[in-house]
């Protein structure tokens, strides 16, 4: 019988030997392990991973929200329209007056007037006043439209140039002041109508002022700067909340000490080999 603790082998001769319990040929190896909670752990990695990329993408759209190409566009337009008018020599044409000229528009008013718009009862001193005011409004056009259209392509954080850009008051006060405009070309077109009708070029021709192109481009403008209102008002924007949320995300991934990859490979290592 063998001993306590010894196990009996025997060989291909038919005699037996006694070994140690566990340590003889027939003793089962021990198992590897599997490695599952390695592959668990790095699981865990990817997908904290994925929601460290999701937050960075959605901290990235929160810095371009404040930013509104659809607002930008009219506004551009708002611009082309308003330096283009003022540019245009045609604001008003008249017929039928003893006025030589066919046109007249801001051009003619900005620094000297010539003596024959006046000697030919083109226009009156108040004529004059008038359409250079009416220059003074499309310059505040142009300025307003043009601080609206930066504020909608850079999109700036400060909370005073925020709520300016979201209220859009840069696009109203350009509305305003093309419907001033259009305001002041129709009084201007009466008094130049009252003047022709007192000096006509004959005893019964037939007196007409009418708006010409200048007068049709700052309406255009006024019109494109409603719809880049529109798209501003209209527009959804995050509460406060979620505002303050993205920004202590991006204050947290700007405190981190290594990358986000750095902990998915460092974190999760596998197990050393198994040794006897």
């Amino acid at each position: 019988m063998a001993a306590p603790g010894r196990e009996r082998h025997r060989d291909g001769n038919g005699t037996g030997t006694d070994s140690p319990a566990g340590t003889g040929t027939g003793a089962a190896p021990e198992a590897e392990p599997t490695g599952s909670g390695s592959a668990a752990g790095r699981g865990g990695a990817v997908r904290r991973k994925r929601s460290r990329c999701r937050a960075r993408r959605d901290r990235h759209r929160h810095r371009h929200r404040e930013r509104s190409l659809a607002s930008a566009l009219p506004g551009a337009l708002a611009i082309t329209a308003l330096c283009t008018a003022l540019a245009e020599p045609a604001w008003l044409r008249i017929h039928g007056g003893t006025c030589a000229r066919q046109e007249l528009g801001v051009a003619d008013v900005l620094g000297f007037v010539q003596p024959e718009l006046l000697r030919d009862f083109c226009m009156n001193p108040q004529t004059v006043l008038l359409l250079r005011v009416i220059a003074a409004f499309c310059f505040l056009g142009i300025l307003c439209s043009l601080g609206a259209f930066l504020l909608d392509v850079f999109g700036p954080k400060h909370p005073a140039l925020k709520i300016t850009r979201r209220y859009a008051f840069a696009h109203i006060l350009t509305v305003l002041q093309c419907a001033t405009v259009i305001g002041f070309c129709y009084w201007a077109s009466e008094l130049l109508l009252a003047q022709q009708q007192q000096h006509k070029k004959y005893h019964g021709s037939q007196v007409f002022v009418t708006f010409a192109v200048s007068f049709y481009l700052v309406a255009g403008a006024g019109g494109a700067s409603i719809l880049a209102t529109a798209a501003n008002l209209l527009r959804h924007y995050p509460s406060e909340e979620e505002e303050q949320a993205l920004e202590l995300l991006s204050e947290m991934e700007e405190a981190e000490p290594y990358g986000p990859d750095y902990e998915v490979v460092n974190q999760f290592q596998p197990p050393p080999a198994y040794t006897p």
